[in-house]
């Protein structure tokens, strides 16, 4: 008898698995089709070189902080005042300043937009300042393009500064779709309605 209970322990427990791992199965299938249904359409070209900038300057400005304190011990032996201010300064901006200078810089820049052809919407990566992908989707009804274009904007998603290149992405009619550049032209010549004034 205890050899029969046994064995429907071990059924009992073989089911409970496979439902979990059901589950478990379920749960990735539809996140790898979702992901599926998005089509890559731009590449920004610099992101192996903003990756590897950002990477350097972060393990720099860790190894900057970690060389402190020696620093600080060292320079205060020597005993002149404005040589250990040049000192701090001169570390203290190459650990906190480049890092966050690299930032401001490369956060706007793309480095890929995928396309959802069900939903028409598009999802821009941008990397944040320990180089975690960002993701931001958008329609093209959200994009603003600046009259006067500020440094690294090409357009506005949703209230967020984004920088593109139009000749990498895969398909043009996409980035002209974007920017807006299949809506009729507006001259912007004022309002032709409103009547002259006469001098009179």
């Amino acid at each position: 008898m205890s050899a029969l209970s046994d064995f429907k322990e071990i059924i009992s427990g073989t089911k409970s698995m496979t439902g979990a791992q059901k589950i478990i199965s379920r749960h990735y299938a539809k996140k790898l089709n979702e992901d599926n249904k998005l089509e890559r359409i731009y590449y920004g070209p610099l992101t192996p070189q903003i990756k590897a900038v950002k990477i350097f300057s972060l393990s720099s400005s860790a190894a900057g902080l970690v060389a402190q304190p020696i620093i600080l011990r060292e320079a205060s032996t020597i005993g002149s005042t404005s040589l250990l201010i040049a000192i701090c300064s001169v570390v203290g901006f190459f650990t906190f300043v480049t890092p966050l200078l690299l930032h401001v810089i490369t956060k706007k820049y793309v480095t890929e937009v995928y396309y959802n052809p069900e939903t028409m919407s598009y999802t821009a990566v941008t990397l944040n300042f320990f180089l975690v992908p960002k993701k931001l989707e958008f329609k093209a009804e959200d994009v603003v393009v600046p009259d006067i274009p500020g440094m690294f904007t090409t357009m506005q998603a949703k209230g967020t500064s984004l920088f593109i290149e139009a000749r990498h992405f895969n398909d043009p009619m996409h980035y002209a779709k974007i920017m807006g550049y299949d809506k009729p032209l507006d001259f912007k010549l004022g309002n032709l309605d409103e009547p002259e004034s006469s001098n009179k």
